[in-house]
């Protein structure tokens, strides 16, 4: 049995990890945010889904009324 150094299994991970486009943190935030993609249409963008808008709409004006009210008075 051959015995591997740390090193070695960690570079052997990031080579694994990095051969899988199909997992990561970033495709589990994009597949949360954006809408499924379209299989016919592999070209075509991806819309953001409604909730993730209106929740970007609300902070936006919560800002916004934080902003005005404590900098700008």
């Amino acid at each position: 049995m051959q015995e591997i150094t740390l090193q070695e299994a960690q570079a052997m991970l990031r080579e694994y990890l990095r051969s899988r486009s199909d997992i990561g943190v970033g495709n589990a935030i994009r597949a949360a945010i954006l809408e499924p993609p379209n299989p016919f249409e592999t070209a075509s963008p991806r819309k953001p889904q409604r909730w993730f808008v209106v929740l970007l709409i609300i902070l936006c004006a919560l800002l916004g009324t934080f902003a005005y009210f404590n900098l700008w008075n």
